[in-house]
């Protein structure tokens, strides 16, 4: 698959919703006094009204993990380079900035906050378990419990490339699509019947699968559906959704939740996929791509920043609800791009370097 600009815009555009769900959630907790993730929108008026609706942007790992999906399922259909090869690869492309930024986490939990964390549950985050709600593992940087779910999938992908392997010559696995479905099916059913405390929360496997079937497509197949998918249809599935998270329809704790997002991001991943349409020439502008480039990055410091800086405001007396929210976007963000921007060059560069 060549690699189309307006998917590296639309990873910057998904971290942004992540820096947007942290930066309300503090603006929340610290300037208003309000627990974002205990208090309606309706409830809420003003400045706390606007906070929440921004907060409640969890879906931007949604679109993560569906292009996950489509990158996966396109290197296990026509790239594979085996399962040693993989893996190997995908530690070097996760592990030196997750470890990097988690020791950054750590630092600021010990001195700043004098937050400790075991042993045990060093080595849980180590080995990327605390993601696993059901598991109650505390986290060293809360942001990256969605690499459990990326890294558990990464060793599934051995069997897709299998799978691949044995079709017969171009074509795709018969009956790809409905296998697809049914896995979908069965792992949102897995988790809603599981009677373990926030079980639900295991479904997110579920949003690698449209990600799977997009990915699974040729190029020119996927680009021609991109093109006659309606542009309206696309963004009118996108806002609907993300209105309907908002409003509290639903929540990542309901089952339609899953269906819902997958039918969404997909169709937001497969219209990005038309460069040429207006979703396309949007995510490939300079500051969407500049963002989606150091995107990884970009999500694993900019918890850091935010409540470092954070505290940093409320001690040096910065309380008046406005001027915080303002000081905390700008200076915020500015220090996460530029944080973001290092942590790219020591951690993540090198693996780039290789693999061209």
């Amino acid at each position: 698959m060549k690699r189309l600009q307006a998917l590296e815009g639309l990873r910057g555009y998904a971290a942004f919703l992540v820096f947007l769900v942290h930066f309300c959630g503090l603006v929340a907790a610290r300037g208003l006094g309000i627990d974002p993730d205990a208090t309606s929108i309706f409830d809420a008026r003003g400045p706390l009204a606007v906070a929440l609706f921004f907060f409640r942007s969890h879906y931007g790992v949604d679109l993560f993990f569906v292009l996950s999906g489509l990158l996966m399922a396109d290197i296990a259909a026509r790239r594979w380079p085996g399962t040693r090869t993989f893996l190997a690869r995908r530690a070097l492309r996760i592990y030196p900035a997750y470890l990097a930024a988690g020791a950054l986490a750590l630092a600021a939990g010990l001195w700043i906050f004098g937050r400790r964390i075991t042993p045990g549950e060093l080595a849980a985050n180590a080995a990327m378990l605390h993601g696993f709600a059901v598991l109650d593992i505390a986290p060293v940087n809360p942001v990256t419990w969605s690499l459990s779910y990326e890294v558990a999938f990464y060793l599934a992908v051995p069997l897709l490339a299998l799978a691949w392997g044995r079709r017969a010559p171009g074509t795709r696995p018969a009956n790809a699509a409905w296998i697809l479905a049914a896995c979908f099916v069965a792992i949102v059913a897995v988790a809603a019947a599981l009677p373990f405390k926030r079980a639900m929360y295991l479904a997110y496997f579920a949003l690698f699968i449209p990600g799977l079937w997009l990915g699974m497509m040729d190029e020119e197949s996927r680009v021609r559906a991109a093109r006659n998918l309606p542009t309206g249809l696309a963004l009118g599935a996108w806002i609907a959704f993300t209105l309907a998270f908002k409003l509290g329809v639903f929540s990542a704790a309901d089952p339609l939740y899953y269906v819902a997002s997958a039918a969404a991001c997909g169709l937001l991943v497969l219209k990005t996929c038309d460069g040429a349409s207006l979703p396309g020439r949007l995510l490939a502008s300079r500051p969407a791509l500049a963002l989606g480039r150091i995107s990884y990055s970009f999500f694993l410091v900019h918890f850091i920043v935010l409540h470092v800086l954070g505290e940093a405001l409320v001690k040096a007396g910065v309380t008046q609800p406005a001027a915080f929210a303002a000081a905390l976007f700008a200076a915020g963000f500015a220090l996460s791009l530029a944080a973001a921007w290092a942590l790219f060059h020591v951690a993540e560069s090198f693996y780039f370097g290789r693999r061209s």
